[in-house]
């Protein structure tokens, strides 16, 4: 059994993370928003990247999760589809903020990252193509400020 001391300690260093990993995501002023959008090109409209799509006028993000369709048309089955989908829409929004943040070189197949997201409002779901595909949208100063991706 752990001593009520180290007990405390373990909770008030947990506490202590939570706090610093609340500080990382900030809120951005007009002037850092301009510049992030500078730095994507200054697209006016919907611009394309890897991992999703950014609409600098309505400032929305747009991603889209996929993953398989089991042959199997059992309910548990398409659940477990769902369930991927929506994993690959949390991947790949995390990859967006680190490339709409800092940009991918041209060359990457593939980043690992870590962090946490916020999935925005799902805007629609199903199959498509043997493909569970979930949409979601969210404001831009929502992933920008809300979601953080963790240095390795």
């Amino acid at each position: 059994m752990m001593s009520r001391p180290r007990l405390s300690i373990l909770v008030l260093a947990a506490l202590l993370l939570a706090v610093s990993g609340a500080e990382a995501a900030s809120v951005l002023n007009e002037a850092e928003f301009q510049t992030i959008w500078r730095n994507n090109g200054a697209v006016e409209g919907i611009q394309e990247f890897s991992y999703g799509q950014i609409d600098w006028i309505e400032r929305t993000a747009i991603v889209e999760g996929r993953a398989p369709l089991p042959e199997d048309p059992a309910p548990s089955r398409k659940l477990l589809a769902r369930r991927a989908a929506v994993t690959d829409l949390y991947r790949r929004t995390l990859g967006l903020l680190y490339e709409v943040k800092y940009g991918l070189p041209r060359r990457v197949r593939s980043i690992s990252l870590e962090g946490w997201v916020h999935p925005g409002k799902f805007i629609s779901e199903g199959a498509v193509d043997g493909q569970y595909v979930v949409e979601a949208v969210m404001p831009l100063k929502q992933l920008l400020e809300d979601c953080v991706v963790f240095g390795k």
